[in-house]
C-alpha cells in the first residue's frame, strides 16, 4: 500500500495541476508563461510536473502573469487538499476536470 501524501506534498500536487489548468485556460504554452512571468526556462515545466513547488516569489510572478491573485489560487489549492483529505482517497487519480477549480 502506498504511503499517504503529506499535506505539503498534496499542496505541491494541486498547485501544479491548477497552474496547468489556468495556463491552458489562458492559451499559453509553458514557454510563453515563463516569458510573461520573467522566469527561467523549464521553471513552469518543473512546477507542472511536480518536480518543484514554487516559492512565494515565483508563485506571485506566475499568478500575475495568469491574471489571478495568489490568495485566490491558494484558496483553490487548499479546497482541493481538504476535499482530498475528506474523501480519504486519492482525488489526484480523478480527471483534472473533476478537481475543484473556479477559474475567473
Amino acid at each position: 500500500m502506498d504511503k499517504p501524501l503529506t499535506e505539503r506534498q498534496l499542496y505541491g500536487k494541486y498547485i501544479s495541476i491548477l497552474l496547468r489548468l489556468r495556463r491552458d485556460e489562458m492559451g499559453y504554452t509553458q514557454t510563453e508563461l515563463e516569458e510573461k512571468a520573467g522566469l527561467a526556462r523549464t521553471t513552469i515545466s518543473n512546477i507542472e510536473r511536480g518536480k518543484r513547488t514554487p516559492e512565494s516569489y515565483t508563485l506571485s510572478k506566475i499568478a500575475i502573469a495568469l491574471g489571478i491573485s495568489v490568495d485566490r489560487l491558494n484558496e483553490e489549492v487548499w479546497e482541493n487538499v481538504k476535499k482530498h483529505k475528506d474523501n480519504k482517497s486519492s482525488a489526484l487519480k480523478q480527471q483534472d476536470s473533476d478537481l475543484y477549480y473556479r477559474g475567473d
